[in-house]
């Protein structure tokens, strides 16, 4: 029958919502309808549940038009959604398009079978866009963000910690050796280490976090909220453990180590090339204690800057 349907119906007419969730139901089984009376009921159950696609009254009792949809959308972002209204709704038909709605349907005007027809196309459609972006803004090879994309992300958690106050870092490695791998092993090999070291990235950041491909065999982690130094340095220290591993291909065991620069923000710099430029050069000082290490960028001293 295959995975269930989860449907937010956002109506406060009981007797609509009766008759619209029974049909819908009938015609397919998948569906589990989550009913919603009012704009607050919605957005908490946006806020925690699991759901494939709203189908939204846009006349309500705390809220009509586009606000209803706009609430939604900045509740849920990725969250489909098509309007169900009896109101003419021609003149807010654009402004809704931005807000993530998919289509429109009239009430008294329209069958369940086309509803339902309506919200299975939106469903398609919205899984299609998603794959477009995630293509648009993921490495091909390792999944994990470009280098294009990275950079935004980084933007963004230097400005949220510049507002908190709080630390972040940014942490860049690449792979010791790796012409080696590819070179003695072949490139197929060399895709799987990559893979292999992406994968081990995103399984041990939080949400909030990024990990994105920015070169070759050089990855760059950007954690938005480090609480202190020590906490940067024992997340470091994480990193370097779970980047140590070996890797079997084709019946040949490939050893993999990583050095690692560490650049804190807003304390270090607060733009983004330079954040990066300072964590290269912590990552290359991680090289020359003899690989297999991370290291922390250090600000030069006021020694060290007459002497240059």
């Amino acid at each position: 029958m295959g995975p269930p349907l989860r449907l937010l119906l956002l109506e406060d007419n009981d007797d609509s919502a009766e008759v619209v969730a029974i049909a819908l139901t009938q015609i397919d089984p998948r569906y589990e309808i989550l009913r919603a009376a009012q704009l607050d009921d919605a957005r908490r159950i946006v806020r925690t549940e699991p759901i494939d696609i709203a189908l939204i009254d846009l006349t309500l009792p705390d809220a009509s038009g586009r606000d209803a949809a706009f609430a939604l959308h900045v509740e849920a972002p990725d969250l489909p959604l098509v309007a169900f209204t009896g109101r003419d709704f021609d003149d807010l038909a654009l402004d809704l398009v931005h807000y993530g709605v998919h289509d429109f349907l009239r009430k008294g005007e329209t069958s369940m079978e086309r509803i339902h027809q309506v919200l299975q196309l939106a469903i398609e459609r919205h899984e299609k866009e998603r794959a477009l972006r995630r293509q648009a803004s993921c490495d091909d090879l390792t999944g994990v963000l470009n280098r294009s994309q990275f950079r935004p992300r980084l933007i963004s958690a230097i400005s949220h910690a510049k507002r908190g106050q709080t630390l972040g870092a940014v942490m860049l490695l690449d792979i010791d050796d790796f012409k080696t791998v590819n070179d003695r092993f072949g490139h197929h090999v060399g895709d799987a280490v990559l893979k292999e070291l992406a994968a081990r990235l995103s399984s041990i950041v939080r949400v909030g976090d990024s990990v994105g491909r920015i070169g070759g065999d050089e990855f760059a982690v950007v954690f938005e909220q480090i609480d202190t130094t020590e906490h940067a340095r024992a997340t470091a220290r994480k990193m370097r453990e779970t980047t140590c591993f070996e890797l079997l291909v084709d019946e040949v065991r490939v050893p993999v180590t990583t050095s690692i620069g560490v650049a804190l923000f807003p304390e270090h710099a607060e733009e983004p090339a330079t954040l990066l430029k300072l964590a290269d050069q912590a990552m290359y000082d991680a090289k020359r204690k003899g690989k297999n290490a991370f290291a922390f960028y250090t600000p030069p001293t006021a020694s060290t800057k007459v002497a240059i």
